[in-house]
């Protein structure tokens, strides 16, 4: 919500919606009951909610399959006490929903939002095809990364804008370079050393691939690296993710 920082009026009132905000979550607590998630009218029309942690997960390999299958996969997690809060371990409870769109494909999912009563927040569970804050999906992302290391950003196939595509570049290959890092003292830590020579590809990319060969167990995926490695983040309590 913009405000001028000069006008009283609007100081006033930002300070206003910000107390009725904290009594409505305090309120919420105080019944044993998770805090609504307001949801605040800006000056262009646009509704703000607060903000949920990401939290990434096999639901299925497409959207097709997590349609069909995801809320199988989180009902069981969250009765088996297995979907923890990545800031404290304890287990979450079912919260709201909300939609999510895949840009490239106008597909539309709706995602979980789970909470967590000890931290107090809330976690959107987002299949590891998708990409948190991003609005194409993993996969067309990873085609493009791809792609980079061969081809001019011209030349690359896909339904981003070319500023997109030098923005994902740059801002997921750099996401990459820190995951590869941290999978490494993951899985050097689980007695799977990984020495810099065995992953010096040259692409991001690449060295991503050789260090999730690494990885000291299979577990479920899309198919999708991006995701796969977010996966592996998640479990493990480094939510850094690409």
């Amino acid at each position: 919500m913009a405000y001028t920082p000069s006008s009283h009026t609007g100081v006033y009132a930002r300070v206003g919606v910000l107390k009725a905000r904290k009594d409505i979550v305090e309120a919420d607590y105080n019944k044993g009951e998770p805090p609504h998630r307001p949801v605040l009218q800006s000056k262009n029309g646009v509704k703000a909610q607060r903000k949920t942690m990401p939290i990434i997960m096999y639901l299925g390999g497409n959207v097709k399959e997590y349609e069909e299958k995801s809320e199988r996969i989180i009902t069981e997690a969250i009765s088996g006490g297995r979907l923890l809060c990545e800031l404290c371990l304890k287990a979450m409870a079912r919260h709201s929903s909300y939609e999510r769109g895949k840009k490239e494909t106008g597909e539309k999912l709706t995602i979980t939002i789970v909470w967590c009563s000890k931290c107090r927040k809330w976690h959107a569970l987002l299949p590891d095809f998708l990409l948190p804050r991003k609005h194409y999906s993993g996969n067309e992302i990873e085609s493009v990364i791809i792609d980079s290391a061969t081809l001019p950003v011209n030349q690359i196939c896909t339904e981003a804008s070319e500023a997109t595509v030098w923005r994902w570049i740059e801002q997921v290959g750099d996401r990459i370079r820190q995951a590869v890092s941290l999978l490494k003292y993951i899985f050097g830590r689980a007695g799977q050393a990984v020495s810099e020579a065995a992953i010096d590809a040259g692409h991001c990319y690449e060295e991503l691939e050789l260090i999730l060969e690494k990885a000291p167990q299979e577990i479920r995926c899309s198919g999708n690296r991006l995701g796969l490695a977010n996966i592996w983040l998640g479990r493990n309590a480094a939510a850094a993710y690409i």
